[in-house]
């Protein structure tokens, strides 16, 4: 796991995913994630959206910043490695696990 971030941070950031998810308030798109992982903007996108309360300021540079080079890797694959196609958060779900979860 990436040693800038407790892995509590990481786990309740993924409960706060996952409770966004679950509400089926939200129809957030693969591309949508993409996008704003690759401005950079993905933890405040977040805080906008579904309301990520948990994380310091540090720690969603962090995350912005860790995500934003393992896009370039993940893109090609979504569908296929993690078979995710339709949700933004599953996906970003799937890539805070693959690039944290260590």
């Amino acid at each position: 796991m990436n040693n800038d971030i407790p892995r509590d941070a990481i786990k309740n950031l993924l409960f706060e995913i996952i409770c966004a998810i679950d509400s089926a308030e939200y129809q957030i798109s693969v591309k949508e994630v993409e996008d704003h992982i690759e401005s950079g903007k993905i933890m405040e996108f977040l805080g906008k959206r579904i309301s990520i309360v948990q994380l310091t300021g540090n720690e969603c540079e962090v995350i912005n910043e860790e995500l934003k080079k393992f896009l370039g890797v993940a893109r090609p694959n979504v569908e296929s490695y993690w078979g995710v196609k339709n949700s933004g958060l599953c996906f970003l779900a799937s890539l805070i696990i693959e690039e944290f979860w260590k």
